[in-house]
């Protein structure tokens, strides 16, 4: 396999969800099977209240975080564990086992403490033959790239149009190269 790793990276709140889920949709267009966790923003009004977690294989979806009352706190959201829980399992070597691409988002400042996502999205690169996609913001995209250096990647702006594009040639390689 050729690419293993793709960095989907942007600034926060800048659409990065909104544009993987076009590549969600377009790759599942062009036959691929896609499956991991999408992060979409809640808000209310226009304000931004927290964030859900989509199990992309099955659709379904529950409250991953929510805006933490006192702006004090440090982090600003609070994590719901059935919200983590939920994302880890749509993430195990057994969800994923067919998926061509899987998607991570976000892969964020908790994945770097070794929280969240972090130990799925390790076994899953010893586990599964699939290319992974991680959410990633701008500040933190180095530290990502650092973490993963043994593994052959790829570093995509999100709000370029051509990202998905290119997204599906890896697919496409990755697909021909193991027919």
């Amino acid at each position: 396999m050729g690419k293993r790793l793709v960095l989907w990276v942007g600034p926060k709140h800048s659409g990065k969800t909104t544009t993987v889920g076009e590549l969600v949709q377009k790759a599942r267009s062009a036959g691929f099977n896609v499956a991991g966790v999408l992060a979409p923003s809640v808000y209310d009004d226009e304000y931004l209240t927290g964030f859900e977690v989509v199990d992309l294989r099955t659709g379904n979806k529950v409250s991953l975080a929510t805006r933490k009352i006192n702006q004090n706190q440090e982090g600003g959201f609070n994590f719901a564990q059935t919200g983590l829980d939920f994302g880890k399992n749509a993430l195990s070597s057994e969800a994923v086992k067919h998926a061509e691409l899987i998607i991570v988002d976000e892969f964020g400042p908790l994945e770097l403490e070794g929280k969240g996502w972090r130990e799925n999205v390790d076994l899953l690169f010893s586990a599964v033959d699939a290319l992974m996609l991680l959410v990633v913001r701008n500040e933190i995209a180095e530290k990502v790239q650092s973490l993963y250096k043994d593994i052959p990647s790829l570093q995509l702006d999100a709000a370029e149009p051509c990202s998905i594009t290119k997204v599906i040639e890896l697919l496409n390689l990755n697909r021909n190269k193991n027919e």
